[in-house]
């Protein structure tokens, strides 16, 4: 059960183990429709995912420590790079680099993959909005894999897709029947995620035209740009207050958005709309920037939108909460004068 506090926008118990039933659309789509869940890369990813799928899952039940579940989450990481050879080694030309050399690759992909997982886990704090994300993430990547020719990773995407929308049912529309994906679900998503944007990073130097990106890093980053922005945003902000990048606060942008106002759906489906935004100005720009300028370009944009949304949405939280307070002072000025027309009628009447 997902227990409330100070940090949770949730005011009740609501069963967290949604990523069960996520986990298990996945796992039964691919049996049935992935012909090549033999291969070695597929069979490692599927272990990988096991193991996140279990360290998530004793975490909603019984609560790990943070450093138990880095240690998988590295173990994953190490098991996806060395035994499926999911590595990332196409630069595309980032500052001048066109291949990445093993000893510079394995570090990098098991970095990435990391900050993934744990991107995707940071940004579950809203209905609605990890799975949006993934759907929206599963969507683009499905349909590029799908007309490159890689048709096993577009079924797998598929597979994501359909089990977050089934998820997503009752999730934001079940009423008593409402449930969190957790991080059961969360690891998992974004274990799959890290292996499909590596797999397209290096995929892509196969593919012919239309299908063939020079921008294959900027699209990707564009894909899951809301959690990579949020996610080095607030811990930006707490190595700034000398505090751990890892404890939790109010200063996601969800959070922001919510207090400014905003419902849960409202404030996911803005936020999949910037992404899909962000995939919109990275297709646009392929054939016409470099990844060396474009890059950080996208990034820094993101940046400075997610800082001027915290300080827009801040400023009307603000003159909201000035105008609550003035309020509640006519409220307390009108009934002391008329606490005083009464002293005052009763002063007369005694005399």
């Amino acid at each position: 059960m997902d227990v409330p506090n100070e940090r949770k926008v949730s005011k009740k118990l609501i069963p967290s183990l949604g990523g069960v039933a996520i986990f298990a659309g996945i796992n039964i789509t691919a049996l049935l429709f992935m012909p090549e869940t033999e291969s070695p890369d597929m069979r490692i990813l599927f272990a990988s995912t096991i193991m996140m799928f279990f360290i998530g899952l004793k975490d909603d039940i019984l609560v790990i420590s943070a450093g138990k579940k880095f240690a998988i989450q590295l173990i994953a990481a190490l098991m996806l790079v060395f035994l499926g050879d999911f590595r990332i080694t196409q630069a595309y030309g980032i500052a001048g680099i066109t291949t990445i050399h093993a000893w510079a690759s394995i570090p990098l992909s098991v970095l990435v993959i990391l900050f993934i997982i744990n991107a995707v886990n940071l940004i579950d704090g809203i209905d609605g909005l990890a799975g949006g994300l993934t759907i929206f993430a599963a969507s683009v990547l499905g349909i590029w894999f799908y007309f490159a020719g890689f048709t096993i990773y577009g079924v797998l995407c598929t597979a994501m897709a359909g089990s977050l929308l089934a998820f997503l049912r009752f999730n934001l529309w079940g009423g008593a029947h409402k449930i969190f994906m957790g991080d059961t679900g969360s690891l998992v998503l974004g274990t799959i995620l890290a292996a499909l944007l590596i797999r397209f990073n290096e995929l892509n130097t196969l593919a012919s035209d239309p299908f063939y990106f020079n921008n294959a890093p900027i699209i990707a980053l564009s894909i899951l740009i809301v959690p990579v922005t949020d996610t080095l945003r607030v811990f930006a902000i707490r190595i700034y207050h000398k505090k751990s990048p890892f404890s939790p606060d109010m200063n996601h942008i969800h959070h922001v958005l919510l207090k400014s106002g905003l419902t849960h759906i409202q404030a996911s489906s803005f936020l999949i709309a910037y992404s899909g935004l962000f995939v919109m100005l990275a297709l646009s720009i392929d054939n016409y920037m470099s990844n060396t300028l474009g890059f950080p370009l996208l990034l820094g944009a993101s940046f400075a939108t997610f800082g001027w949304l915290h300080y827009r949405m801040t400023t009307i939280q603000a003159r909201q909460q000035l105008i609550i307070e003035q309020g509640k002072g006519r409220i307390i000025r009108m009934n002391a004068k008329e606490e005083e027309h009464k002293e005052s009628r009763r002063s007369k009447k005694s005399i």
